[in-house]
């Protein structure tokens, strides 16, 4: 999965990695039940804090385009 942040946006970074990910899922580059990235592992990846990992995820979560189980891990919904 790739995204890219710009700090110089007025769009908050959580805002950015959301919108991201939802682009790939409708556009079919990450297709239903696929796994994301740990919140960890993202947030390493990006160079940010977990927390705004976190709060993207949530975002997605609420909006129905992702699932998280705990000890599965995080899909893309179905």
């Amino acid at each position: 999965m790739e995204i890219t942040i710009d700090r110089q946006k007025s769009q908050s970074l959580y805002q950015q990695i959301a919108e991201q990910v939802k682009t790939q899922i409708s556009t079919g580059r990450l297709p239903a039940g696929a796994r994301l990235p740990t919140v960890r592992q993202l947030a390493r990846q990006l160079a940010v804090s977990r927390l705004t990992v976190q709060d993207a995820y949530g975002e997605l979560k609420g909006q129905g385009w992702i699932e998280a189980t705990v000890g599965r891990g995080t899909f893309v919904s179905s």
